[in-house]
């Protein structure tokens, strides 16, 4: 085991470096935004362009990159988000930054299938659920320490964005020395709509809101709190915050759902984001005085562990929902039924901004979180009335959870039965 981490250890690096570079890159742009003056509207369509270029790179790029090589297909990916930030650095002109963003959503979710193919193709069974913890505690952390580059540069966008230029190139440079042979399957990208629903309402209907929800929070809510008025330092602290809630409740979470019902873990975390979305929404109806004056302090704290809890208990839902799915589904479809759902998620994060926008415009910036509240509630609802009508998956039948992360058709998750 230790010899096979040592020999993926590069590509971990690289990894990471992107993970980091993406995380910031949804906090900066949305600072960039706010600071050349535009609007929320336009902030939103920069979200959607990101999540739909993610969305058709996910299941139309990653075939024709790795005809070409794992490797060089990388490096091209890696080059493109390259050039994409610079252009950024260069210019606040609307279209480049929808464009920009648009390429770097393909351009990222390229990245992460080689990622993804590679390391599960380079781990055994034995070794494999090892192997993929270490994976995605990599892509946590850096989560969280993306917000402390934005804080390093928060009072120079055009610089950060040079930095994470260098961070790119730093991924491509750190795997074109490795010495792991990559592998030769690439993803495969079956899709069940119909199915997928028929099978698990609850796990389709999570999924999608899930994604809705998410993307607005990472991409939108940051630009409205900067037209607010709140420091972009303080800003990137409430995201960080975000990220490192999901590091420490997904695994409680998954082990809870395994125990019982898995939609009761799925229910209680979606009631538990609501009740945080509607905290928040009344804090961020506050003059933005009362977070940076007296009160502040107070306000400042509430907001940051608020930001640790929802992000803890709403972003390891996407995971929990792909295993409620897998529970229903025969285990000749398992990789169907996963990739569907990493479709249906990034579906939901290509419409959340695009109606959230609209919500915006025209109710006031304060209704993204209204609305984040009221879907979160409606999916508790939703789920508890399906606890009621139909009965639980026997325990010989289900699947122990699996941590999955929303990043590649090439990641199909490993399933055990109970």
């Amino acid at each position: 085991m230790n010899s096979k981490l040592l020999s993926l250890r590069s590509l971990f690096v690289s990894v990471g470096c992107i993970q980091l570079a993406t995380a910031a890159m949804g906090t900066l742009v949305a600072l960039q935004i706010a600071e050349a003056g535009g609007s929320s509207e336009e902030a939103s369509w920069v979200a959607a362009a990101y999540s739909l270029g993610f969305l058709v790179g996910c299941f139309y790029i990653f075939g024709p990159l790795a005809r070409i090589g794992h490797i060089r297909a990388f490096t091209a990916a890696a080059a493109l988000c390259t050039i994409c930030t610079l252009l950024l650095s260069a210019t606040d002109s609307l279209l480049v930054l929808l464009l920009s963003r648009f390429v770097t959503g393909l351009a990222t979710a390229g990245l992460y299938a080689i990622g993804d193919a590679w390391i599960n193709a380079s781990s055994d069974n034995a070794s494999r659920g090892r192997t993929l913890s270490i994976y995605y505690i990599v892509l946590g952390l850096t989560s969280v320490l993306s917000q402390a580059f934005v804080v390093l540069f928060s009072g120079e966008i055009d610089d950060a964005y040079v930095a994470l230029a260098a961070l790119y190139s730093l991924a491509t440079v750190v795997l074109a020395l490795t010495r792991t042979t990559p592998p030769e399957n690439v993803g495969k990208t079956t899709l069940r709509i119909k199915e997928a629903f028929r099978e698990s309402p609850t796990a389709f209907s999570g999924s999608f809101i899930n994604g809705f929800v998410i993307a607005l929070l990472i991409f939108v809510v940051p630009f409205q709190a900067s037209v607010a008025g709140i420091p972009s330092s303080i800003i990137a602290y409430v995201v960080g915050a975000f990220y490192l809630g999901r590091i420490l409740l997904q695994l409680p979470l998954g082990r809870l759902s395994d125990r019982t019902d898995r939609r009761i873990a799925i229910m209680l975390a979606s009631i538990a984001s609501a009740l945080l979305l509607f905290v928040l929404s009344l804090i961020s109806q506050q003059d933005k005085l009362a977070v940076l004056g007296e009160a502040g302090p107070i306000l400042q704290i509430i907001v940051f562990v608020g930001a640790a809890l929802l992000g803890g208990f709403i972003m390891p839902l996407y995971a929990l929902n792909v295993a409620h799915a897998l529970d229903r589904t025969v285990p000749v479809y398992v990789s169907a039924t996963a990739v569907t759902h990493l479709f249906i998620y990034t579906l939901g994060s290509v419409i959340g901004p695009l109606i959230g926008g609209g919500a915006s415009a025209a109710f006031g910036d304060t209704a993204i979180l209204w609305l984040s509240f009221a879907l979160m509630s409606a999916i508790s609802a939703f789920t508890g009335i399906r606890i009621r009508s139909r009965e639980r998956v026997p325990a010989a039948e289900a699947t122990t959870h699996v941590t999955v992360a929303a990043t590649s058709v090439s990641m199909a998750p490993e399933v055990k039965r109970v």
